[in-house]
């Protein structure tokens, strides 16, 4: 059964005649009739009284009739939202993303996507590294935003990965501790702090420690949190000094200082490799590699 079978058996339906329906088609009346008769042999059935004057329906084909315009209109209907998301005016993009990767960046370059097309929903999956590459091996998200350390951009088998951020880790000190007056600090000064860091799932954790053991240092972790307020209020009340990317705390009682031996990390967005994703996440992946500022 052909598309044209049915688009012609609706419009000799609703003519009742297939010289008006062939007229309405831009066919030939023999185009039509032989259609409609082929349609008849592979159901069975006959569809129409063909003894009268009119082409009236028979009962089977009124029964045929109602679903045939079912299916038609859901044709219709998924050829215009086809159309729509190929046109971006609709869709939902799925996006990983931790509380610690790059907020202000990632927020600033999605609303600007937002705003080229406001039509566009986002749905966010919050969760910590590991878990958001399960999630794209998964097929459960489009993209996600994950930390990496240069040398690992082309070193990831299942993910396609492309920057489109360049950060530093810095510590985060309270106002009154001894080394907030400095201008830069090395992994080594904080080798006695007891540390507020992410937790080991967590790709910038996982960079910290790599630091940390390249200089044959250990850290002294004390509380551990991928959420920048909760480390913010430890660091305040005293509780020890937090090792995040730059600019992951705002607030004026918290003393950002810049890690001078801190490796350049990459914050990518990621997808898996070889999947076809939703033309919409296809658009925004292309426009954050575009948006690449290293």
């Amino acid at each position: 059964m052909e598309l044209k079978q049915l688009e012609y058996f609706l419009a000799v339906s609703n003519t009742g005649s297939f010289t008006r329906a062939a007229e309405q088609l831009y066919v030939s009346q023999p185009s039509v009739t032989t259609a409609i008769k082929k349609l008849e042999d592979e159901l069975g059935l006959v569809l129409f009284d063909r003894n009268k004057k009119q082409a009236i329906l028979t009962s089977e084909g009124k029964i045929f009739y109602q679903h045939a315009g079912t299916v038609m209109k859901d044709i219709s209907l998924a050829a215009q939202k086809a159309a729509e998301l190929k046109n971006l005016s609709s869709g939902i993009i799925q996006i990983g993303l931790s509380p610690l990767t790059g907020l202000s960046v990632s927020s600033f370059l999605l609303a600007k996507f937002h705003n080229m097309y406001p039509t566009l929903r986002f749905r966010f999956l919050e969760a910590n590294t590991k878990e958001l590459r399960h999630a794209l091996e998964e097929d459960q998200i489009d993209l996600a935003f994950l930390p990496l350390l240069t040398q690992e951009l082309d070193a990831e088998p299942s993910l396609e990965c492309a920057g489109i951020h360049q950060e530093h880790l810095s510590a985060y000190l309270p106002q009154f501790h001894l080394l907030a007056h400095k201008q830069e600090l090395h992994f080594k000064d904080l080798r006695q702090e007891l540390l507020l860091l992410p937790p080991e799932s967590c790709g910038y954790r996982q960079i910290i420690d790599h630091c940390f053991q390249q200089q044959n240092l250990t850290e002294r972790p004390i509380f551990e949190t991928t959420y920048p307020q909760m480390i913010a209020s430890l660091i305040i009340s005293g509780s020890g000094i937090g090792i995040l990317p730059s600019g992951a705390i705002q607030n004026k009682m918290v003393r950002e200082v810049p890690l001078a031996d801190s490796p350049v990390i990459v914050l990518t967005i990621a997808r898996k490799q070889k999947r076809t994703i939703a033309h919409a996440a296809e658009k925004l992946y292309a426009f954050l590699q575009e948006s690449y500022d290293g």
